[in-house]
């Protein structure tokens, strides 16, 4: 064809195409439709793959004709680079509603230690990862051996392009875009760009929207320094006369909706019996972050500026009772050295214990096998201490309902068909594999709901003891677009049991919302017999209570940038102006303002005034007082 056509490899690129445009509107069409924003959306991902593919076409082109044919090999070993980066993105966005540079900056952010644990925590056994880190040094060569198969099959039938038509399409095709998106956008769903931008090619559009932002004249409260706790809990001045046992269950990964009386029957009947509270919410959709929140009875997202400010003394609400004359136990199946929780919570060297016991679980043994040991050891040091029928606050921590959901191998399963492990890393599931990936949920549920029951039997004489069930985070099966927890502040990523029974009290009255925060000022409340002041969670038992609660979510070892604030009818997500130091002033990024259940929150006009009539009591408390500048 001459000088000015291109030869084009049509089954190679013709495949990259197709991949791309399958991953991209695999991701735009399998989230929540907003408003027509689908189509928009794919419309724009079909003209970014286009010109994409196109660029690339021309690109190798050029190579061929002025570097030789090493500079062209090694360039179409770049392409399947590519193409392997976007199908990792795909995965990511699907499962952690991350793009792949997101994950790829995540994971250089991290210690070698966390970095592992993730791995661990992953249910996938770490031969597996060395072997595919291992395959991404060929991407490469795989690449450029497809290309030379399809480029003999391709050579049978030739197809050339004129090198205009590449060049027109540099032209038209952004042109086309831009028209589309001017026209367009401005119908879009405030939520929109948000959730579908990470769906498509490029992760941005020619024209990104004016994001919705909520002014603030003051910056984000920091917590109170360590010291100033320390002399707070030293002037206390609490002398309890019985010190009945405290019980606190911090389950992985449970969910709510999850704890019916067919599934939990335990829990369920327990739930009856404590105290009533009409909403429960995690603090966060990460587990170290709600461990902080629980233990520190303290905004999640202040956790990595408290263990940069040195934090040495450990929980407060622990050191509280400790000081009160308890003696602290911990039994733990769950890895509590993950980003360093170990002594952020009991203190460095594990001062605030009394006694320690790890159940970790390499394989093959599970988490539940672990969990199992938990309660044997407890028992077994239940009948060797007579004396610890009071003065003893007993943590455990339970891991079976973390993925790949776990029971012990002689465990009688109540819940089939149940996925096999393997199929976790289907990325398109039909219904019938989702509800096998949630039977698999179920009788995880079903086992530590079991061990909870063996659990109140044996403290059954116990009449005054505290007992709490807390879940740290919930977990999601695709009905937001996304599985398992860490992806957004979804209500099943957040919405956990938090079930506490107050020795033989009754409560008259129900608490509207109720977060991990709250646990422990309610627990010292009962003691005590009033609040505590220093505390940023609050008592059930106070009558003025701050109507709302703050969730944040995941983003590993930093602090955290996105949060939600929830007041039980509404909740407002909003990301903080500063990624690095989310205590620097400015004004709040709007991400989405919806009902409880993730629904429209019916706010069609300005979204300013609509914040402030319900989120400034809240956003004056968070940010140093008067926030909106309207």
């Amino acid at each position: 064809m001459g000088k000015k056509s291109i030869e084009v490899n049509y089954l190679y690129f013709g495949a990259f195409l197709a991949l791309l445009l399958f991953t991209s509107g695999g991701g735009i069409f399998t989230k929540p439709p907003l408003s027509g924003s689908r189509f928009f959306f794919f419309l724009y991902a079909l003209g970014q793959a286009l010109f994409e593919v196109s660029s690339l076409i021309f690109i190798q082109w050029l190579c061929r004709r002025f570097l030789g044919k090493l500079a062209s090999t090694f360039f179409i070993g770049a392409t399947f680079t590519l193409l392997f980066f976007h199908l990792l993105d795909f995965v990511m966005d699907r499962i952690l509603n991350l793009s792949v540079w997101e994950t790829i900056h995540f994971v250089f952010d991290e210690s070698l230690e966390n970095f592992l644990y993730l791995l661990d925590a992953s249910g996938v056994s770490f031969w597996v990862w060395m072997l595919l880190f291992g395959s991404v040094a060929l991407i490469p060569l795989f690449g450029v051996i497809l290309y030379r198969w399809t480029e003999k099959i391709t050579s049978i039938k030739l197809l050339h392009l004129r090198y205009e038509y590449f060049l027109q399409s540099f032209v038209c095709i952004p042109a086309a875009l831009m028209f589309w998106e001017f026209s367009a956008a401005p119908l879009l769903h405030l939520d929109a760009y948000t959730s579908f931008i990470k769906s498509i090619p490029w992760k941005s559009t020619f024209f990104s929207p004016q994001s919705v932002k909520y002014p603030l004249t003051a910056s984000l409260k920091k917590p109170q320094n360590e010291l100033t706790v320390q002399k707070a809990i030293r002037q206390d001045k609490t002398r309890l006369g019985i010190k009945p046992n405290i019980y606190l269950f911090v389950a992985e990964s449970l969910r709510d909706d999850f704890l019916t009386k067919e599934i939990a029957p335990h829990l369920h009947h327990f739930k009856q019996a404590a105290a009533p509270f009409a909403l429960t919410l995690s603090n966060a959709n990460g587990s170290h972050l709600s461990w902080f929140s629980l233990f520190h009875s303290q905004f999640s997202y202040a956790w990595r500026l408290t263990q940069k400010m040195g934090w040495k003394m450990g929980s407060p609400p622990l050191a509280l009772l400790k000081k009160w004359g308890y003696k602290i136990r911990v039994y733990t199946s769950a890895e509590l050295h993950y980003y360093g929780m170990e002594d952020l919570l009991f203190g460095a060297d594990k001062q605030l214990v009394d006694s320690y016991q790890t159940f970790h679980h390499p394989s093959p043994l599970s988490a539940a096998d672990s969990d199992g040991k938990t309660m044997e050891k407890w028992k077994e040091d239940c009948s060797k201490h007579p004396e610890w029928e009071e003065g003893q606050v007993f943590i455990f921590f339970w891991d079976a309902t973390h993925f790949n959901y776990s029971w012990p191998s002689d465990w009688k399963i109540q819940f089939t068909p149940i996925a096999k492990e393997i199929e976790y890393l289907k990325i398109f599931q039909s219904e019938e594999g989702i509800q096998k990936i949630k039977n698999r949920y179920r009788n995880a549920i079903s086992y530590i709901d079991s061990l909870f029951g063996d659990f109140l039997q044996h403290v059954a004489s116990q009449k005054n003891a505290v007992i709490a069930f807390v879940g740290d985070h919930g977990e999601e099966f695709f009905e937001r677009g996304h599985l398992f927890h860490g992806s957004h502040l979804s209500q099943e990523q957040t919405c956990v049991p938090i079930y506490i029974k107050f020795g033989q009290r009754k409560i008259d009255f129900s608490s509207k919302i109720v977060s991990q925060m709250d646990v422990f000022p309610s627990i010292l409340h009962h003691l005590k017999g009033e609040q505590i002041q220093f505390l940023e969670g609050q008592s059930i038992f106070d009558r003025h209570r701050w109507p709302y609660a703050v969730a944040s979510r995941f983003n590993g070892g930093k602090a955290p940038y996105e949060f939600f604030i929830h007041n039980g009818t509404y909740k407002l997500i909003a990301q903080f102006p500063n990624r690095q130091d989310i205590f620097a002033p400015g004004s709040l990024r709007v991400c989405s303002i919806s009902d409880a259940l993730d629904g429209s929150s019916g706010c069609d006009g300005n979204v300013s005034p609509w914040i402030a009539s319900q989120f400034d009591p809240a956003l004056k408390r968070l940010f140093r007082g008067s926030c909106s500048k309207e």
